[in-house]
């Protein structure tokens, strides 16, 4: 069985190629280690969906 660890993931979000843009942080609760990054992406665009925000692409 996998481990599940707390991570903090750093986004640059930029709303178009001129728009000025900044990092937001995202944090991600009990990811299970044997998850790979697209799986955790999924995971995050999941959350950030339910928030009422605009997921990662």
């Amino acid at each position: 069985m996998d481990k599940n660890i707390n991570i903090n993931v750093k986004v640059w979000r930029q709303k178009g190629p001129k728009a000025k843009g900044n990092f937001e942080t995202y944090a991600l609760k009990e990811i299970s280690q044997g998850s790979s990054f697209l799986e955790m992406m999924d995971i995050l665009n999941e959350q950030l969906i339910n928030e009422g925000k605009d997921p990662v692409v």
